[in-house]
């Protein structure tokens, strides 16, 4: 995601916050410290009510990221890539780099994060009463029933059915059951959610002009289930789209290379004048290396002629590749996880192609267009 910095790692994952996240940090803040903690403790101080707004805010987060850790785990068992998790304003998001290939993976990696939370909601709420529940009206007390009921809230609201929530491919994966196609079920998943979400916006509004302000809120969260609904439905038809194509049916097999004595002025006409964003850099007869757009800007312009390619290529053994018989779906998720443009095509230790991202856009817009 976009506009984020790495927070770490937990069990070889990367943790992203976005920075939107710091808004609704912000706003939940003051609002634990501006409402919740004084009806609770009138007789805290204001400095008190902002730390426990902070503290209880941070563990919030700590609980979704929890949440999102459950889904990773679970994708991770059925042999699906997570490349990250980002936190940002409405919770948190795996990014996970394919769907599942069957229902019964679907529903376990969707139930997964709502069962984490009701968890985490019956322990904070287990000590709460443990602690003397309402009888006892201290700090540590009000902090452990926000954190019991949140989590419960936030259990319960991703159940909701509403695609692409976990509610809504809990939905698909029993649609998917039924039917045995995951198409028909992503679309009726989708539509689902998108009705979900527009009762959300109108609800919203009505509230906001009715009610209460935060209505609008509400109105804010249908828009974003709108727009991931819609977003998850296009993610889905273009894998389809895809699906049993064969990366050498798109592959470039006629691309020039280079040796790794080039100077970056000279590599970087032959890219322009082949309109390659890459040039494999061959040695022995095998590829030792691969020189992006990326790994000529990271260079000085200035040593560009002078400098030679093996300084500033990327390694072959870094290099991400697909082979011939490989599915374009593949391919796809090595650009879209790993941020590259391109991949070499490589078969019994030999490069066969290139296949760029520009090449699978052209293709799934000819076959889109084909079938209209």
């Amino acid at each position: 995601m976009r506009s984020s910095f790495r927070l770490g790692r937990i069990l070889g994952i990367e943790v992203r916050i976005h920075v939107s996240w710091l808004l609704i940090f912000a706003f939940l803040t003051w609002s634990l410290a501006a409402g919740y903690f004084p009806s609770l403790l009138p007789d805290g101080s204001t400095a008190e009510y902002w730390l426990l707004g902070a503290v209880s805010s941070i563990a919030l987060f700590a609980s979704v990221l929890a949440h999102e850790i459950g889904h990773s785990i679970v994708a991770r068992r059925n042999g699906i890539p997570v490349k990250d998790i980002t936190l940002f304003i409405f919770g948190g998001a795996s990014n996970i780099t394919r769907e599942a290939e069957s229902a019964g993976a679907e529903f376990r990696m969707a139930v997964t994060g709502p069962v984490v939370s009701f968890i985490l909601g019956g322990i904070f709420l287990a000590i709460y009463f443990a602690a003397g529940g309402s009888g006892t009206k201290t700090a540590f007390n009000a902090v452990m029933v926000y954190l019991g009921q949140i989590n419960l809230i936030l259990g319960a609201f991703n159940l909701v059915p509403g695609f692409p929530l976990d509610g809504g491919r809990v939905f698909r994966s029993i649609v998917w059951t039924i039917n045995h196609d995951a198409m028909k079920a992503t679309r009726i998943a989708a539509t689902t959610g998108q009705i979900i979400a527009y009762i959300f916006i109108f609800g919203g509004i009505a509230l906001a002009f009715t009610l209460s302000i935060s209505g609008l809120w509400l109105a804010f969260v249908g828009w974003f289930l709108a727009s991931a609904a819609s977003a998850s439905l296009q993610q889905s038809v273009l894998l389809d789209t895809l699906k049993g194509v064969k990366v050498r049916e798109i592959a470039k097999p006629e691309i020039k290379t280079g040796q790794p004595n080039l100077t970056i002025e000279q590599a970087l006409s032959i890219m322009l004048d082949s309109r390659q964003r890459a040039l494999p850099v061959m040695e022995d007869g095998r590829m030792s290396g691969l020189v992006s757009m990326t790994d000529i800007k990271r260079s000085s312009r200035e040593n560009w002629p002078v400098e030679t390619i093996d300084r500033i290529m990327t390694p072959a053994a870094s290099v991400k590749t697909v082979a011939p018989d490989d599915d374009l779906t593949r391919a796809l998720e090595l650009l879209q996880s790993e941020g590259f443009n391109q991949l070499p095509v490589i078969s019994g230790g030999q490069l066969r192609g290139l296949i760029s991202r520009s090449d699978l856009l052209n293709y799934i817009q000819l076959k889109q267009e084909a079938s209209r």
